[in-house]
């Protein structure tokens, strides 16, 4: 919807609300760091699933049919 609206103002209060956002508001925590790092070594352990780009781009058409 928003890519596809021409209408000033409300991009303009789109503008306003994101850049009221604070940074801290969007900063990672070390608990979040902690998560990714197990993330990852699961993932190259070979105890997660991954898949190719086309495979997300298939599974997502699926989801919206």
């Amino acid at each position: 919807m928003l890519l596809r609206t021409k209408e000033e103002s409300v991009l303009k209060k789109i503008k306003e609300l994101l850049e009221t956002i604070s940074l801290s508001d969007s900063e990672l925590t070390e608990a979040d760091y902690r998560i990714f790092d197990q993330r990852r070594e699961k993932h190259l352990s070979g105890h997660s699933s991954s898949f190719s780009w086309e495979e997300v781009k298939e599974e997502a058409r699926k989801s919206v049919k």
